[in-house]
């Protein structure tokens, strides 16, 4: 990154010349040398690149029905957008992306929805989000340009002859009662990719773009694509979870796997449809020399081992975040210890919001090119947002922002965090859904603040936790923490009363429900090995696969008690 202030007017000139075009088409045009260059340029004059976009995404919906009633076309300043414009929410937009879906146009931005992208439900039934052409174009830059600074981070991945597993979501789900393509946001990212990452994907497109695969098939040829290719040099998926759990089947279905790709087959056992299991065969060729290979690495570690089936695995991009950095420092163990991590990215159904830009962290650059970002900083009695220059290292705030697909002012709902700021360039990252808190008696406890505690006893103790989960009792007016270590050793009563004591020290709405017997001593649980992952297997919403899960931090009930190992309460031992 360039490390001094660049003068706002070379800012400027980036955005000259378009002749019509917006910015995202303009972007789009460029070669990757250029379009690099001009990201870094914008990221550095910030407050200069966001006046620039919400211009540009206001003159692009100037002619829709919310352009002129909200009078875009008079917008020319962020006070006055903001004076103009409301803090919005999904419920709040929702009868007019019903009548998008329908096919009708000109609502939020000019012309047609051009997609719709489905949320992953995990709140509920999952909701349609309407892309804009622009904002297509949007994702797609996103996506380039993360993958550009992947492969400057990993420049391996690029050597001849290696290959990537690339673990996705169908691009295409299925079609609204208009008749407009709903996608995910995973499979839009694997469709974004440049084409010469493309080429190093070791599944076959027809199984990429296959749409009536059942999660068992998926996996199976997953895994059998993969434990083929010798040269796999890394992985690229959102939830590591996924790969995780892929490796445990590898080494239950081992047998099937060696004995296809020995006689270059599919097995029986899988259900596919046939038309899909000719056109994947037929591109198939015996391979006993891999098998063989494969089998004395059985034998002699008694199981397949990543070190062994792919010596030159180095590379794993993923979400590194929030509920998944745990994940992260799982799937570590099983793997080389020179394998280096990237983050995936920030993003959701909504937008692609940071581009990761360092190895081993999960935080980014904001994608300024894209989106007009506002910031609710957490804890804040009023709605006065603050701007991209305005943020604070080691602030949390709610992400507000405006899309070229016709959301403006909308609440993510995210709480994110700045993990740095160089000469006003942010580094921002995922922390939590701000919906991720626990209210009792007007306090808020959020799970962030929860979770640093925990770190802070488990480090104490020596005592990695693989998986944690909150549950508020209200009618015991108790906390139950429920835990899955990495160990059998841990101690379950240490653990509950030291953690007491911290979060006592540590936050201030906890100490006052704890002195004023609003709460009363937590309790924790101690889980069999293994709870995380059956969580996974049992979450999986129909047509949705363990890419596309997420495990909630707080739940509302009790696990259930034959995978408690033990039961730490006060009084007891």
């Amino acid at each position: 990154m360039v490390k001094d202030r660049i003068p706002e007017e070379i800012s400027s000139d980036i955005f000259a010349g378009r002749q019509g075009k917006s910015i995202p088409e303009f972007l789009k045009d460029m070669p990757n040398e250029k379009l690099i260059k001009s990201f870094y340029i914008m990221e550095n004059t910030p407050e200069v690149t966001q006046l620039r976009v919400l211009q540009d995404i206001l003159k692009s919906a100037q002619n829709s029905e919310i352009g002129k009633k909200l009078g875009f076309a008079e917008i020319k300043t962020v006070d006055a957008f903001r004076k103009k414009i409301s803090i919005s929410d999904y419920a709040q937009v929702e009868a007019e992306i019903d009548r998008l879906k329908a096919g009708a146009a000109d609502i939020f931005f000019d012309g047609p929805a051009a997609s719709f992208i489905a949320t992953s439900g995990s709140t509920g039934v999952p909701k349609l989000l309407p892309e804009s052409n622009n904002g297509v174009l949007v994702k797609g830059l996103v996506s380039q340009i993360r993958a550009i600074l992947l492969l400057m981070l990993a420049p391996e991945v690029m050597v001849p002859g290696k290959k990537v597993l690339a673990i996705a979501n169908p691009s295409e789900y299925g079609k609204t009662e208009g008749g407009i393509p709903i996608g995910s946001a995973s499979g839009q990212a694997a469709k974004d990719m440049p084409v010469e990452m493309l080429k190093k994907m070791v599944l076959p497109p027809e199984m990429m773009m296959a749409k009536d695969l059942s999660n068992e098939a998926t996996d199976y040829l997953t895994i059998r694509y993969a434990l083929e290719e010798k040269n796999l040099v890394g992985v690229v998926c959102s939830n590591i979870a996924h790969f995780n759990i892929l490796l445990k089947k590898m080494n239950a279905s081992a047998a099937d796997l060696l004995e296809d790709i020995s006689t270059g087959q599919i097995s029986k056992k899988i259900s596919l449809n046939e038309v899909l299991r000719e056109k994947l065969v037929s591109k198939l060729q015996p391979n006993p020399d891999r098998a063989a290979e494969l089998k004395i690495i059985l034998a002699k570690n008694k199981s397949l081992d990543v070190a062994e089936i792919w010596p030159e695995f180095s590379v794993v991009s993923c979400w590194m975040s929030a509920s998944a950095a745990k994940i992260v420092a799982d799937i570590k163990k099983n793997l080389p210890q020179t394998v280096k991590f990237l983050e995936w990215g920030y993003g959701a159904s909504e937008g692609k919001f940071n581009i990761p830009d360092k190895a081993q962290d999960p935080a980014g650059l904001l994608a300024l090119f894209g989106y007009f970002f506002e910031f609710l900083p957490v804890g804040t009695a009023d709605n006065e947002t603050v701007l991209v220059h305005e943020l604070k290292k080691g602030g949390y705030y709610e992400l507000i922002i405006t899309s070229y697909s016709g959301l403006y002012r909308y609440n993510m709902k995210d709480i994110v965090y700045v993990s740095d700021i160089n000469n006003q360039v942010p580094r921002v990252v995922f922390v939590c859904k701000e919906s991720e808190r626990l209210d009792i008696e007007n306090l808020k406890l959020m799970i962030y603040e929860i979770e640093g505690s925990i770190l802070s006893v488990s480090a104490q103790q020596n005592q990695e936790i693989r998986f944690f989960q909150i549950l508020l009792d209200a009618n015991q007016r108790k906390l139950v923490f429920i835990l899955e270590p990495c160990s059998a050793t841990l101690d379950g009563e240490l653990f509950r009363t030291v953690l007491d004591k911290n979060l006592m020290a540590d936050n201030r709405n906890y100490q006052k429900l704890r002195n004023d017997n609003i709460l009363a001593a937590p309790e924790v649980l101690v889980m069999k090995d293994g709870y995380r992952d059956s969580l996974f297997t049992r979450a999986i919403m129909p047509g949705k696969n363990v890419n596309q899960t997420k495990l909630p931090t707080i739940v509302k009930e009790y696990p259930d008690k034959s995978n408690i190992i033990h039961w730490a309460k006060e009084g007891e031992k």
